[in-house]
């Protein structure tokens, strides 16, 4: 330590000191007459200012924080509740839009059927796993007004009907499953049949007419729908015939149908509740 007293860094030191304290002393004494030692003094003594102002302004932050941080939460809070408020809003809204866009949609149908009545359009909450048919897991269920058995639209026409419920949420078999049998009659020959489908042709996306007559005159482009039933409400769009052939008795004839609507893509459906003729036996 006495070495470094004795060294020529610490005289330097002093040297430095002597001189701003030099230079202070004069400024004070010369006032506004002097121009050039200020500013010297001012260059010298400017990083001290910045950094004292750094730390002063941090201090003031800091207090200002501890002290008023309970306030802070409390507007933060109100915040996070208005922004969770208008976000609901949006949904809600989206919501409505969507679902008013689909009632839209299915207007044609209701016009023409003023008998039915119809469940909240149901969105699709999951594919079936397993299932080669095309079955899905709707929304809805018996809190909504729906059936077991209730049949399933979109606006285009028929793709299924209720097999399984629950009080939120319903099971659709489609259209392509050999348990859902549904009566259809040709447009344009009145030949009637009955939906008995198989796996192969399900595959494919095709459902299979069976029992038509050997005479009928049905033949591909043909369209079918709905015969009606205490199930399925009649005159609705079930699809187009692709190719016709022979049963192997020789006795009827089989209609290899593509439904209307592609159950695999569909997003959002409707369920008739109710309708003229249902459960009548």
């Amino acid at each position: 330590m006495r070495d470094f007293f004795q060294s020529w860094k610490f005289k330097i030191i002093i040297c430095i000191f002597a001189l701003v304290f030099g230079i202070m002393i004069y400024a004070a004494v010369a006032g506004d007459n002097i121009i050039f030692p200020r500013s010297l003094l001012e260059t010298v003594t400017q990083p001290f200012v910045t950094a004292g102002t750094a730390v002063s302004d941090w201090a003031s932050e800091t207090i200002d924080t501890l002290v008023n941080a309970h306030k802070y939460r409390e507007e933060n809070q109100r915040l996070r509740e208005m922004l969770t408020e208008m976000y609901g809003e949006i949904i809600d809204k989206e919501r409505a839009d969507e679902e008013n866009a689909h009632f839209r949609s299915i207007l044609g149908i209701a016009e023409e059927h003023p008998d039915y009545t119809w469940s909240p359009p149901c969105g699709i909450i999951a594919r079936n796993a397993g299932d080669i048919y095309g079955g899905f897991t709707i929304d809805r269920g018996t809190a909504d007004g729906i059936s077991l058995y209730d049949p399933v639209f979109t606006s285009v026409g028929l793709v299924g009907v209720v097999g399984e419920i629950s009080d939120h949420y319903a099971v659709v078999k489609t259209v392509l499953s050999p348990d859902v049998n549904v009566g259809l009659v040709c447009t344009r020959t009145k030949s009637v049949g009955i939906t008995e489908n198989d796996a192969e042709y399900a595959a494919a996306g095709y459902c299979i007419m069976s029992f038509v007559s050997k005479s009928s005159d049905i033949k591909e482009g043909d369209v079918v729908i709905t015969s009606g039933s205490s199930v399925f409400p009649g005159d609705i769009l079930f699809g187009t015939v692709k190719s016709v052939f022979s049963d192997s008795n020789g006795l009827t004839k089989h209609a290899v149908i593509e439904p209307a609507e592609d159950v695999f893509g569909i997003t959002q459906v409707f369920v008739v509740t109710g309708f003229e003729g249902q459960d009548e036996q």
